[in-house]
């Protein structure tokens, strides 16, 4: 009876075994347009099929998802349609490429440079016309930039910014080039180097043009990355360009210390004074701030997330019942972020959408993320001091950049890794 009872239970194990890979290879391989049925009704499948496939809970979650949720098309007032188009980029690498890339717009030309510094261009007219099995080609632009770490690009009118890391003997500086665009070769002629030795790794910043005391230039937002070690952190030493946010005007190149006290900034959006920034915590706590001009942000001092790897822990996932930073910026005297990410999204950049986008919304704000793979529509007071609302709209890709072309009310988006380009239409 018993070897009887051993064999069903061993019988219902194998054949449970073997559906689970059959699914997998078909959902995987996309068999019959399985793949493309499934994550079409089920976007988290994209992301946590694989790692989450034996995890019974993660699956129902994934399946079920939060309450009252949305999924593209349908977002909470209005629907939206989501295309992905594939870059090809194998003509132009003979060896595989990460594809994470930056978007610019000019016109109805859609400029694409990916991180090694090789700068591409394509049509939006021509991106629109490609189907769902086909790639989008690419013309490859000529300039005299090596292969450097690209941080972030900047067009300002026929002028295209790079904004990248020098890298010598161990010894990492940050650095700005530029170039006109309407040369057959881009020319690019560095006009700004930090000369900071920086010995970890510099992983991200962004540029965007401003006008400070009514100077033109660029305000530059710098990082420090060491995941682990606060303490070595340079963001309130006034003589490092490090955890800032710097102004450098067009006339000398100058630079001067805007603001102070960051983490790792990963979004800029300026109009007229307003300067708002997206930006980096530690395990939680990522941050949108209104940057004001000579004040202070409290990293490595205060911060909504905590370490990552607590003192008193055994475990990245345990924590002391002391929280290491300060959970209170203003009483130290630090700005306090208007709104605090807990857990964190892996935020990255920021735009504001026109009113005409949709009557739904009406002054909102688009936040990308990283590890969220969403995007956050968010709308905030009209003295930019807090957040109203924030709607979580799932896009089931990292998302390094993000455009709006306004001829066409489109929203772009660079979807890094797969190498696409993501298109957001009402």
């Amino acid at each position: 009876m018993k070897k009887a009872i051993l064999i069903i239970w061993i019988s219902i194990i194998s054949v449970l075994f073997l559906s689970i890979i059959f699914s997998w290879l078909i959902v995987n391989s996309n068999t019959f347009g399985a793949k493309d049925h499934l994550y079409k009704k089920y976007p988290n499948l994209e992301k946590k099929f694989s790692r989450n496939l034996f995890n019974s809970k993660s699956l129902i979650n994934n399946l079920e998802n939060d309450y009252n949720v949305k999924f593209l098309p349908k977002t909470q007032f209005t629907n939206i349609d989501f295309k992905k188009i594939k870059i090809n980029f194998k003509p132009h690498f003979k060896e595989p490429k990460s594809h994470t890339f930056f978007l610019e717009l000019l016109e109805n030309d859609i400029w694409i440079i990916d991180k090694e510094a090789n700068i591409f261009k394509t049509n939006l007219e021509i991106a629109n016309k490609i189907y769902q099995d086909e790639a989008l080609e690419l013309e490859k632009i000529q300039s005299n930039l090596s292969e450097i770490k690209i941080l972030d690009t900047h067009l300002n009118k026929d002028d295209l910014y790079i904004y990248f890391i020098d890298e010598l003997n161990d010894c990492r500086t940050i650095n700005i080039s530029v170039a006109k665009i309407s040369d057959d070769i881009l020319k690019f002629k560095k006009i700004f180097d930090s000369n900071e030795c920086q010995k970890n790794d510099i992983q991200i910043g962004r540029i965007i043009s401003y006008e400070h005391q009514n100077e033109p230039g660029l305000l530059v937002a710098t990082n420090f990355y060491i995941r682990d070690e606060p303490k070595k952190y340079t963001s309130q030493d006034d003589k490092s360009d490090f955890g800032k946010i710097l102004f450098i005007d067009f006339k000398n190149f100058n630079k001067i210390v805007f603001s102070k006290g960051h983490r790792a900034p990963q979004g800029l959006y300026v109009e007229g004074d307003l300067v708002l920034s997206t930006e980096h915590g530690p395990k939680g706590g990522d941050e949108i701030n209104k940057i004001l001009f000579g004040k202070n942000y409290g990293w490595p001092i205060a911060s909504y997330g905590d370490y990552y790897i607590h003192k008193d822990s055994t475990s990245s996932d345990l924590y002391s019942d002391k929280p290491y930073y300060k959970k209170n910026h203003k009483l130290l005297g630090f700005e306090e972020p208007i709104y605090a990410f807990i857990p964190a999204i892996g935020i990255s950049e920021i735009i504001k959408l026109p009113n005409n986008f949709s009557n739904h919304f009406i002054d909102n704000f688009i936040v990308t993320s990283l590890n969220g793979y969403s995007i956050f529509r968010i709308k905030f007071d009209d003295k930019y001091s807090r957040v109203i609302y924030s709607e979580k709209i799932f896009i089931g890709k990292r998302i390094r950049d993000i455009k709006y072309h306004y001829k066409s009310k489109t929203i772009l988006l660079a979807l890094e890794y797969d190498g696409e380009i993501g298109m957001l239409t009402k």
